[in-house]
């Protein structure tokens, strides 16, 4: 598949699903679970299921898996301590500092009711079991809506597939098989013999047993759909797949066989790529509507190419069945151009040693905090002046865990000659990843031209254009054209300009106050300053308009000097009261960094 082809097949797919949950079209759905005590989780963690498809990232041991074992356990029938238990050499044990014992609760609609479901790991002293849970009534002290009645668990048919342990029949026994007590010699004598029973059955069709017991199911014969989805996630030319579960290679597995270009081959010539995908669309297309279907590292033995085709059938199929479908994933495949609603980032708290949940991530987050490079390392913001530089870099600093992708810098020239020149610079490089964020001065006028309904005879129109762009930028920007005397590229003009007012547009925003000295500046704070040094000078310093003077007044005051390093010195002190103040212009300023990582992330979607 063209990456064309997939782009748009890809985008679709996100929209329609965004508009289905919109619309409220996801019944029996689970919308969120949250951890108030469990396992090493940070206590009252919560993950919500905004989007159908929720992609789990983080470093190995992080609890991607516990999480999705918590919601193995959650469906009517099923128990986490089928993957969760206790033994001598790791016990569960309650929370002692708390006194409190393991337990998750999740909630759920059903026809349009909100349910809620707690899950208690009980000391059971009637019940050998240790890994006995069992459902309670809500309770506040878990940060859930309190009521005297116990929801029933979710009835949903659940599909739990960890792709780390699908192993072949054939490489069950290859790899860790035996042939003590077997009159073969080798593995492979053994597997020969083993094969030319196992073919017959497959041509027959038969059950074969051994003293009454069953050593064969019937062969399944996967449909033209199944093998259609497999081809085309694999992109390979299958005419025919069959599947059958035997125990002719020492105990029960999977054997698989493939047919296309005149050819037939098993597993023992397979990747383990093939027989996971096999296993996975077999499952799901047979799979009844509004499954839950939880996948562990789906992207095991799968090239990058055939994940995203994986993650393209995994949306489809929520399209057409409304499942819920939660992965969890090392590989940015999976995580690159979705919803930062549908990505949940877990991450060892190096203070706590505990495991944080960040709820909302971007992809760039994903990557970054995965150790892998990609186009969001290089994320730049261009700003008009040292002060800004600093500003920015310490709201960064402080929220390290959602925004180091981007670098600050600043240049010689001021605002007038980022306007001229660098950001037609970046208006053309159309990177996605360069933004500049001028002081709040510099905001004129709102752009108001809009190409999608602008007159075409003002579309194409230069000198139009080039007004529009003197009433938000209040300068006149020059565009260079080929030709020479008597050449005109009016065509290159227009193109150039439409550029600039798109990423203008976009990737341009202004400091919440007119000048950064404005946003840092705090009376009271400097107020205790003054009186503590020279009580007669507050006056001076708080009369001053400009914030600039009334900086550079309270250096001369505090330290002596208004000289630049004094000067930087009383800055930086301005500044770290600021971000411990956490103001409305912070905020503001976190809110313009978010907005540029929707754009940098592809989040820019609109429910049409």
């Amino acid at each position: 598949m063209e990456v064309g082809e997939f782009n748009g097949k890809f985008e679709n797919a996100v929209n329609t699903i965004l508009i289905m949950k919109e619309r409220k079209i996801f019944d029996n759905y689970i919308t969120k679970i949250a951890f108030p005590y469990f396992k090493n989780f940070a206590f009252h963690s919560v993950i919500n299921f905004e989007f159908p498809l929720t992609i789990l990232t983080g470093k190995n041991g992080s609890g991607k898996s516990s999480a999705l074992h918590a919601l193995y356990g959650s469906p009517k029938g099923t128990i986490i301590s089928d993957y969760w238990f206790s033994s001598q050499l790791d016990p569960i044990e309650d929370f002692g500092d708390v006194q409190e014992r393991h337990c998750f609760f999740y909630e759920y609609v059903d026809k349009g009711e909100k349910h809620s479901v707690l899950y208690q790991k009980m000391n059971h002293k009637n019940r050998s079991s240790m890994e006995y849970w069992e459902t309670s009534r809500p309770r506040a002290k878990y940060r859930m809506a309190t009521s005297k009645t116990r929801s029933n668990p979710i009835d949903k048919n659940l599909v739990y597939i960890d792709f780390r342990k699908e192993l072949s029949a054939f490489d069950k026994f290859f790899y860790f098989g035996s042939i003590d007590h077997l009159r073969s010699s080798s593995k492979q004598d053994y597997l020969r013999l083993q094969s030319a029973k196992l073919k017959n059955l497959i041509d027959s069709g038969d059950i074969y047993e051994i003293h009454g017991c069953i050593q064969n199911e019937n062969v399944i014969q996967l449909t033209e759909s199944e093998i259609k989805a497999v081809a085309l996630i694999l992109q390979e030319d299958y005419v025919d797949i069959k599947l059958i579960n035997h125990k002719f290679f020492q105990g029960w597995g999977t054997s698989v066989i493939w047919s296309k270009n005149g050819f037939s081959y098993s597993e023992a010539h397979a990747g383990s790529g093939e027989i996971a995908i096999v296993t996975l669309v077999h499952r799901i297309l047979n799979s009844p509507p509004r499954s839950l279907i939880l996948l562990d590292e789906p992207e095991v033995s799968l090239h990058p190419g055939a994940q995203k085709l994986l993650l393209l059938f995994l949306l489809e199929q929520i399209k057409v069945n409304k499942h819920q479908i939660v992965l969890s994933t090392h590989s940015p495949a999976f995580a690159e151009k979705m919803p930062k609603e549908a990505i949940k980032r877990f991450i060892r708290n190096p203070k706590s040693s505990k495991i944080d949940i960040l709820d909302e991530c971007f992809p760039s987050e994903a990557f970054r905090y995965l150790g892998l490079s990609s186009k969001y390392d290089n994320a730049k913001i261009h700003v008009e002046d040292h002060l800004a530089e600093k500003i920015l870099n310490a709201v960064i600093k402080n929220n390290s865990d959602r925004f180091d992708n981007f670098s600050i810098f600043f240049t010689p020239g001021g605002a007038s000659y980022i306007k001229q020149n660098y950001i037609q610079h970046y208006a053309n490089e159309q990177t996605g990843n360069s933004f500049v964020i001028f002081d709040g001065d510099q905001k004129v006028n709102d752009i108001c031209i809009d190409f999608d309904t602008l007159p075409a005879k003002l579309l194409d129109d230069k000198d139009y254009l080039k007004d529009q762009i003197k009433n938000f930028t209040n300068q006149d920007i020059d565009f260079v054209k080929d030709g020479g005397e008597g050449k005109k590229r009016d065509d290159q003009v227009v193109k150039a300009q439409k550029r600039y007012i798109e990423f203008y547009k976009n990737c341009v925003r202004f400091l919440p106050k007119l000048t950064p000295e404005e946003i840092i500046w705090d009376d009271d704070y400097v107020s205790d300053m003054i009186l503590l040094q020279n009580r007669n000078l507050l006056g001076e310093v708080m009369e001053e308009e400009d914030y600039k003077n009334k900086i550079s007044k309270l250096s001369e005051i505090m330290t002596g000097n208004d000289n630049s390093a004094s000067i930087n010195i009383m800055q930086d002190m301005l500044i770290k009261k600021w971000i411990d103040k956490n103001d409305d212009s912070q905020q503001a300023i976190k809110d313009i960094l978010i907005e540029f990582m929707n754009i940098m992330n592809n989040q820019e979607v609109v429910l049409k």
